[in-house]
């Protein structure tokens, strides 16, 4: 399966973080930190921001850097954004560079042997992947997530706490599933689109819309 490199590979001593978002950084502390794993962190401003967020962690070694061509290029990468749009906007801006993208995953967290897991994925604590699931590149699954049997995650996706989805679901590309959503089982919902905190998805919902409400129903339509 390869599950995640930042779990296996203990010698890791320097993670290059691209984005600033505070409290996905804090997440991605707190996750190292459940592995044993404190690496030197460079925190990349490439958002096009002028300011460098004043961060600190006392279990790590941060240092907050303006771009990549100041990161430490032996050391690989992860993004410390969650919006599907910036994690996208962010592996656009550094395709050219060829960066090794690791996973980073909550000791506490179950994943099944039979799980496909791309790159740069964000797992928090307390999520649950069930068997024979495929989840895509920069996936972020927020805590206490439960992702059911034969579900699929494309590239982009974020799922948000306390998400409930059912089995032999297929969530396209850059979709971004607010808190407390439960998904029944055999839907799809489409690329790119926002589903609502607290619905309840009974059926298949399209893509680039934003939808809401139990049972979940399209509300608008996002520009493309």
């Amino acid at each position: 399966m390869g599950i995640t490199k930042i779990m296996e590979d203990t010698g890791i001593t320097s993670l290059n973080i691209l984005g600033l978002g505070e409290p996905t950084l804090t997440m991605i502390f707190d996750n190292l930190a459940s592995n044993n794993l404190y690496p030197s962190i460079r925190v990349i401003n490439n958002l096009n921001r002028t300011d460098l967020i004043p961060f600190r962690n006392p279990l790590f070694d941060i240092t907050l850097k303006p771009l990549l061509e100041e990161a430490d290029r032996e050391a690989p990468c992860f993004l410390g954004v969650t919006k599907p749009d910036l994690k996208r906007k962010l592996t656009a801006l550094y395709q050219c560079f060829q960066l090794e993208f690791i996973n980073i995953i909550n000791k506490f967290s179950f994943i099944s042997s039979t799980t496909i897991l791309g790159r740069g994925a964000h797992i928090n604590s307390m999520v649950s992947i069930a068997a024979f699931s495929t989840i895509g590149d920069f996936v972020s699954i927020n805590r206490n997530a439960s992702i059911g049997h034969h579900t699929e995650l494309g590239d982009y996706v974020t799922i948000n706490p306390g998400v409930n989805i059912a089995g032999f679901v297929k969530i396209n590309e850059g979709v971004q599933i607010g808190m407390g959503v439960n998904v029944f089982d055999r839907i799809e919902i489409g690329a790119r689109s926002v589903i609502g905190a607290g619905s309840v998805v009974t059926r298949n919902i399209p893509d680039h819309v934003v939808a809401y409400g139990n049972p979940c129903k399209i509300i608008r339509s996002i520009e493309s």
